[in-house]
């Protein structure tokens, strides 16, 4: 009857393991964004200032893998699989990004015609 107890632990601790096998989240993702400057100061350094201009851009997302290593799926040659440690996820999307929407649609319905029918555009900022 006491060895009941102590194999609920064993279980119970390698079932804890075991769910934790992506690894620890880096230190960034449980830290608070920083301020700059003290809100409402006088005295607050403006912002730099860079000379850049924001675009709008395009990427096709395939899927979005929890617990599922994608070394193990082929994919199609335009796809790319990138690791997002705080979430935790694998996102996999296309490699280009495009500035112009109609190109990411042709991109869509080509991964949709290889079988990628859960293929969505997604949109992004980027500054040139």
């Amino acid at each position: 009857m006491r060895l009941l107890p102590i194999l609920f632990f064993l279980l119970c601790s390698v079932a804890a393991t075991a769910q934790d096998d992506a690894g620890p989240k880096p230190s960034y993702c449980e830290e608070a964004p920083g301020t700059y400057g003290t809100p409402g100061g006088d005295n607050a350094p403006s912002l730099p200032k860079f000379a850049t201009t924001p675009t709008k851009e395009y990427k096709v997302q395939v899927a979005i893998l929890r617990f599922t290593d994608p070394a193990e799926y082929p994919f199609h040659p335009s796809l790319v699989a990138r690791f997002r440690p705080c979430e935790q996820v694998w996102v996999v999307e296309s490699r280009q990004s495009f500035s112009d929407r109609a190109e990411a649609v042709a991109l869509q319905d080509t991964l949709k015609a290889a079988g990628y029918g859960g293929s969505y555009i997604t949109d992004l900022v980027a500054y040139q």
